[in-house]
């Protein structure tokens, strides 16, 4: 655990219903204040929503938490008085506070993110993978999600079942199994947008250099794997050539029309590298093996289950 201020701020009605719509249960509130917990003594813990329609109140005080009425159904109440809290509470100092912990996927959060970081401040994001806004995700310095805390039996493919994809592979992608994978394509999706206008060879050197500098844990070799993998999955549009046979990688590059999100990028790409396997592979896709080969990790009953869709669509196609 870090020696942080925390404050712990939750959005329930966005919480409670991504959680109970993509999960099937109910939050389980003690990991949620853990996760706060990891980056040091949670000093503020508030929940915001109309109570007068809400439950689980008796549970949340016994954690510590205070309950902050917002009245009315308005999707943006809440959002609002939550928002106007932190910026109070960072603006007039009233608590020396290190890090932030903000319990929703609401993309409305994003400005507020950048607010803070202005301020000095280190933001955790916690939601739910399947309704939790990109934006989000990637402007947080860390994002938390809940799919991750529900305990699951542990699941693993087959011995040698995932070399054996990336054997299928090899002759048109080159991939390593990786965690890593999903926050690269996330990041690369934040660049192009940051950086129109530029080449597909330019933007992975920005990306390299991104990754050199604030993850180098992450090994280059991954990073340029992961935007083979993006180009052999047909996620771009180029340019025309601007002097004679110029190479593609060497064009202005943008996004495949319906890209809109790094969500839909992500699940492009993986559909992509599911389609090649599908044609090289002798025999069906296991989704255990397959979630291990795209996330390198099959430990998520939510992403198995997002995997198999993916196959199932492929069959349907």
């Amino acid at each position: 655990m870090e020696n942080g201020l925390v404050g712990l701020f939750v959005d329930y009605e966005n919480l409670y219903r991504s959680v109970q719509d993509q999960l099937g249960e109910p939050v389980q509130w003690p990991k949620v204040l853990g996760v706060a917990k990891r980056w040091g003594r949670v000093v503020i813990r508030r929940v915001y929503a109309d109570w007068a329609a809400c439950g689980q109140q008796k549970e949340l005080l016994a954690l510590g938490f205070e309950l902050i009425h917002v009245a009315g159904h308005g999707k943006n109440a809440a959002d609002l008085r939550l928002a106007i809290d932190v910026v109070d509470l960072v603006a007039v100092k009233a608590h020396p506070l290190t890090h932030i912990v903000l319990v929703s996927g609401d993309s409305d959060f994003t400005d507020l993110v950048h607010y803070l970081h202005a301020h000095g401040k280190f933001v955790v994001g916690v939601g739910v993978r399947a309704t939790s806004a990109s934006s989000l995700v990637v402007t947080c310095d860390e994002f938390v999600y809940c799919d991750d805390l529900v305990e699951k039996p542990a699941r693993r493919p087959e011995e040698g079942e995932v070399e054996r994809y990336l054997k299928a592979l090899a002759p048109k992608v080159r991939m390593t199994a990786s965690p890593h994978r999903p926050w690269i394509i996330l990041e690369f999706y934040k660049l192009i947008q940051q950086n129109p206008g530029l080449s597909l060879k330019a933007l992975n050197e920005k990306l390299r250099a991104y990754y050199q500098e604030h993850h180098p844990e992450v090994p280059l070799s991954i990073v340029n794997e992961v935007v083979h993998q993006l180009f052999h999955t047909y996620s771009f549009e180029f340019g025309p050539p601007e002097r004679g046979q110029q190479a593609l990688w060497d064009r202005v590059v943008t996004l495949k029309e319906g890209i809109r999100s790094g969500s839909d990028l992500l699940e492009h790409c993986d559909r992509g590298l599911l389609q090649i396997l599908a044609k090289n592979l002798r025999g069906p896709i296991q989704p255990v093996a397959a979630a291990e080969l795209l996330y390198g990790r099959s430990d998520n009953l939510r992403l198995v289950e997002y995997v198999q869709r993916l196959i199932d669509s492929l069959d349907q196609s």
